[in-house]
């Protein structure tokens, strides 16, 4: 999440694909492992180990709400004073409908809409930080990606106080994996020049040779080839020989050092996800295929954002400012129902009549 100081400095800070909470000034990495965090309430200033952080007045409650939502996600130490409670959440959600949350006198959680009251105690509420969903008794509603983690703390914390039951996504729960921290898995493919078909076996199930380097799956009776560089997977492909690589080696795009692009990319939760490197000459659509790469988001499910605005597919991205880094939203497939579930279903197929 981002946010601005009394001095008009835009501090963001993010978790890392390791886990770890990193701070940035004005887009420039300031730190990289932010270890504690403290606050004094009563300044409204955070203080870490470059220095201290005050926050403005019009929003400072639901900020420090965010970050010390990004604090727990994180697992880092916080110090000084919790935030203080919000009182009241206004926001204009993605239909531009303006919602008002305020606890009642009677300790209930009304909700409403444009200015009318639409639920006088909203009893549940589930949210998802995928795409930045909230569904209550009213139906579903969406925050705005750049003002997602400071609305949801807001909202997590006047749900606390009136103990209304909360499902999905806990804004303060610490990320049971971060992204890219989990053992590495190892992409096999048949390499038929541009690529036949993924393997769905992975390179630790196969079964070893004298060559440390090549492994044989009995699933398709084929000798499998590690590779440590796109030359090597270039070699085997000419040959037609199914290759292993880690993951987020990319073989799709080749350029030189000096005409790429390295992007930060970051979810709503504010995970930042490993860092994204496309030639200069790519489009919105290259990029969404590299963080397909690198962190398994299928990209039609991908929507990117900067600063708040969506990128189109065929726009170049060497014609935006990406120093400040890239929002993922998540644009999730609805649910199907399924007639036969819980039914036992048999597929085959019978046997050709006797002759005679």
């Amino acid at each position: 999440m981002d946010l601005l100081d009394v001095d008009g400095d835009c501090i963001q800070f993010l978790i890392d694909p390791k886990g770890r909470l990193r701070e940035y000034v004005n887009g420039k990495l300031e730190m990289e492992n932010v270890r504690w965090l403290r606050y004094d309430a009563s300044r409204a200033m955070l203080t870490d180990e470059k220095g201290e952080i005050t926050l403005q007045e019009k929003d400072r409650v639901e900020k420090a709400l965010g970050v010390h939502c990004l604090a727990m996600r994180a697992g880092i130490q916080w110090l000084g004073d919790p935030p203080a409670p919000a009182r009241t959440l206004l926001v204009e959600d993605t239909d531009g409908d303006r919602l008002e949350f305020l606890v009642n006198e009677d300790m209930k959680l009304q909700e409403f809409n444009n200015g009318e009251l639409e639920l006088e105690a909203v009893n549940s509420i589930c949210f998802k930080f995928a795409d930045g969903s909230i569904t209550d008794d009213t139906g579903v509603f969406k925050f705005p990606p750049r003002e997602c983690m400071q609305k949801v703390a807001a909202l997590y914390s006047l749900a606390l106080q009136v103990g209304i039951h909360w499902t999905g996504d806990n804004p303060q729960q610490v990320s049971a994996v971060a992204v890219g921290s989990e053992p590495k898995v190892l992409d096999i493919e048949n390499c038929a020049g541009d690529w036949e078909f993924q393997c769905p076996q992975l390179w630790d199930a196969l079964k070893p040779t004298d060559d440390p380097k090549k492994r044989y799956c009995e699933t398709c009776r084929e000798n499998v080839y590690f590779c440590d560089s796109i030359e090597e997977v270039q070699s085997h492909a000419s040959q037609r020989r199914c290759v292993a690589f880690v993951s987020d080696t990319d073989v799709t795009m080749e350029a030189e050092a000096e005409d790429t692009i390295t992007l930060r990319v970051a979810l709503l939760s504010g995970q930042e996800l490993p860092e994204v490197c496309v030639p200069a000459a790519a489009t919105v659509r290259d990029v969404k295929q590299a963080i397909t790469k690198v962190a398994g988001h299928p990209a039609e499910e991908q929507r990117l954002l900067l600063e708040g605005e969506e990128l189109w597919d065929i726009q170049p991205i060497s014609s935006f400012d990406v120093k400040v880094g890239l929002q993922l939203v998540r644009v999730l497939k609805p649910v199907v129902e399924r007639p036969f579930e819980g039914r036992k279903v048999k597929m085959g197929k019978r046997r050709a009549p006797p002759r005679g």
